[in-house]
């Protein structure tokens, strides 16, 4: 039996949740409501929060399916001192891209409708290259204890 576009997309938002969880990152889901959501995970590691939407794709990923109220806020959360918004783009079990929120608006803007895979690097990177750039700086950023001479 063919799992609907929403279970789909509800098990992607817990795998990906997992993922971070399993980084070392506290990680909250947004549970649907009838009113919507703009995000679908909140995500906080070292002293940094990072906001995150889900899309799950059998295809090229349709930029239409990035509503105004993601955009805006992710802008929002952004100017208000936190990191970027992105997208987390899955295209087959294996691989997750991640895309800045205003790399997927300026697209939009410029009349590009879809991402087709074989394109997604140019605009994101992969969520296991990401997390691999955060410990790599997170290890620049660990203090040395001078009081501990054992």
């Amino acid at each position: 039996m063919k799992m609907s576009n929403k279970s789909a997309g509800t098990m992607f938002e817990r795998e990906f949740a997992g993922k971070l969880a399993k980084n070392r990152f506290w990680v909250h889901r947004f549970q649907d409501n009838k009113n919507g959501q703009p995000c679908d995970v909140i995500a906080a590691r070292n002293g940094k929060t990072y906001l995150f939407d889900c899309k799950d794709c059998a295809g090229a990923f349709q930029l239409s399916r990035v509503e105004e109220n993601q955009y805006n806020a992710m802008y929002l959360f952004h100017l208000t001192g936190n990191s970027r918004g992105m997208f987390a783009v899955r295209y087959d079990p294996e691989v997750i891209f991640l895309v800045d929120y205003q790399v997927l608006k300026d697209l939009q803007d410029r009349g590009v409708r879809s991402i087709p895979r074989v394109a997604m690097t140019r605009y994101g990177r992969t969520l296991n290259d990401w997390l691999q750039e955060l410990n790599d700086s997170e290890i620049g950023d660990e203090t040395i204890d001078h009081t501990d001479w054992r």
